[in-house]
């Protein structure tokens, strides 16, 4: 009995000295004290089996979009992979190698990897074989696109096992909503109506906008003084104005008219030869159309001094000449779309035509990727000119393709009529599908041959 006091008073002394000193708990972290106390049986691991080397794994694709048409502004849709794949071999094989590349014009323009648009991967057995459906966004923000347009979609998985496997190509286009700024009215009320000339939001291009204004005192200073206040941020266009303050206008002889800048005012307006370049083509674009202008002149500080003005000739008297363009659009930061004129630069009337309709399509041009207009799917036949006439044989795709997009079939169209009359000689435009007359498309009758709008980009006022 002694002996067992003294074992206990040993135990409970001990005890004491161990509560005394300090505990590594590190050494806990050997114990899974979790599973030690739980009343629930521990999960099985799955056991991944090798797989035989001779099993041959395969696939069978299956997407739920089936139409062979393009799909205009798509969103969610599945893809299915059905594979001979028993469940004791799929730990074998990743799922999440799917990748998209868009092509636009037959060349590659963007690739995403599959986090990008894959947003969910479910497997399950089907007759005990592995079955992986993919569920897909593709939408035009959730791709987070620079551009809309027309793209082919195509899809690949880059493992080993499945590169072989062949997807099929989906043709999509992605075309937002817009307020495409229209032609507006023929009818003027007894307004000065005139057209004048903006930069772009890039600042590299000038877009032409119409405007309407009680008749003033001195339509000269009327436009020139339009220059000077570019539209509100709003209007998706840059809000720097075109030329310099200050900006002085003199008759120097008949229909002739000097330019008067000074480099005092050219801060933040014209700092390079660009910008200098911009300053000239949006005054005599603008000016030069006015009845009493036929001619225009340059001078910085009152003078034509070589070097004053960059690389510029200052002596050049600039005149309205012949120009073939293109009318194309571009995205802006707000939903609103402009044509903007691209110059055309052929050498012969035939190849300007064909040209033209080859940027309308593609959307390449001066260095730049524009909106595509013209879906793929619309195709010229043949076009005929007759006299100051050209009549264009579409195919049936011209009057379907936009059906429901009426803002883009007011735009098409008007970008077709603009562009084919800045050529020299054709005034008017006849459309014809398959042969037959077309004789009314996106709200504009054309039973007879129709001249392009009297004005583009009608903004009326701001």
């Amino acid at each position: 009995m002694t002996r067992l006091f003294i074992n206990l008073f040993l135990i409970v002394m001990l005890c004491f000295t161990l509560a005394a000193l300090p505990i590594n708990t590190e050494i806990l972290d050997f114990f899974d004290f979790g599973t030690l106390f739980s009343s629930k049986e521990p999960a099985e691991e799955t056991e991944t089996i090798p797989v035989d080397e001779t099993f041959n794994p395969e696939f069978t694709p299956e997407f739920s979009w089936t139409d062979e048409n393009r799909q205009y502004n798509p969103t969610a849709f599945t893809l299915t992979l059905r594979t001979n794949i028993p469940e004791s071999y799929a730990g074998n094989y990743t799922f999440d190698d799917l990748s998209l590349s868009l092509y636009r014009n037959d060349a590659l323009y963007q690739t995403f990897e599959s986090e990008a648009f894959v947003t969910s991967t479910e497997l399950s057995y089907e007759n005990e074989l592995l079955v992986v459906n993919y569920a897909l966004n593709v939408s035009y923000d959730t791709l987070h696109l620079l551009m809309d347009g027309f793209y082919d979609m195509v899809f690949k998985f880059t493992s080993a096992e499945k590169e072989f496997i062949e997807l099929s190509t989906l043709k999509v286009a992605y075309r937002p909503n817009i307020d495409y700024v229209t032609n507006g009215e023929a009818e003027n009320n007894g307004n000065f109506i005139y057209k004048a000339f903006f930069l772009d939001e890039d600042e590299t291009h000038l877009i032409p906008l119409y405007f309407s204004v009680k008749y003033p005192e001195s339509i000269t200073v009327e436009a020139r003084n339009r220059l000077y206040n570019p539209p509100t941020s709003g209007y998706g266009l840059s809000t720097k104005q075109v030329i310099p303050g200050k900006t002085s206008i003199s008759k120097i002889g008949d229909k002739h008219y000097g330019i008067f800048f000074y480099s005092s005012e050219f801060k933040d307006i014209i700092t390079n030869e660009a910008e200098a370049h911009l300053a000239i083509e949006a005054v005599v674009n603008t000016l030069i159309r006015l009845p009493h202008i036929e001619k225009l002149t340059f001078f910085v500080d009152d003078r034509q001094v070589e070097g004053s003005f960059f690389n510029i000739d200052l002596t050049k008297i600039y005149e309205e000449v012949p120009q073939s363009y293109a009318y194309l659009t571009d995205v802006t930061s707000t939903d609103k779309r402009y044509l903007v004129p691209v110059a055309v630069h052929e050498e012969n009337i035939y190849d300007e035509v064909w040209q033209i309709l080859s940027l309308l399509k593609t959307g390449r041009a001066d260095n730049k990727d524009w909106t595509q207009i013209l879906p793929p799917e619309v195709e010229v036949s043949n076009f005929i000119i007759e006299g100051t006439t050209i009549t264009l044989d579409f195919n049936q795709s011209f009057i379907t393709v936009y059906k429901d997009y009426p803002e883009y079939e007011k735009m098409m169209l008007n970008s077709i009529l603009f562009s084919l009359t800045s050529i020299e000689n054709i005034s008017k435009v006849s459309f014809t599908i398959d042969g037959e007359p077309l004789t009314n498309f996106a709200g504009m009758d054309l039973s007879e041959p129709v001249l392009a709008p009297p004005y583009i980009n009608y903004i009326g006022e701001y």
